[in-house]
């Protein structure tokens, strides 16, 4: 049962890894394709975007949700 265990925290992680890497990705094809003008309008424009923040947030929050039940059931 514990080798179960141990694979599902492995995916789990490997998914929250991929996923950090997709969003970043993404974040800096769409910083390449702005003109300086067009950023700095876009920095003004946008006071209030958090950018992936948010997204990333909740992968990790549910990560480590998932892997502290997995090691509580593992110790008890």
């Amino acid at each position: 049962m514990y080798p179960l265990y141990y694979a599902i925290i492995i995916v789990l992680s490997v998914i929250a890894l991929i996923s950090t890497i997709v969003i970043a990705k993404n974040m800096d094809k769409s910083e390449n394709q702005l003109s300086p003008e067009e950023d700095l309008q876009h920095l003004k424009s946008d006071k209030n975007d958090q950018g992936s923040i948010p997204l990333l947030s909740a992968i990790y929050a549910v990560t480590f949700v998932i892997t502290v039940i997995l090691v509580w059931i593992f110790i008890f």
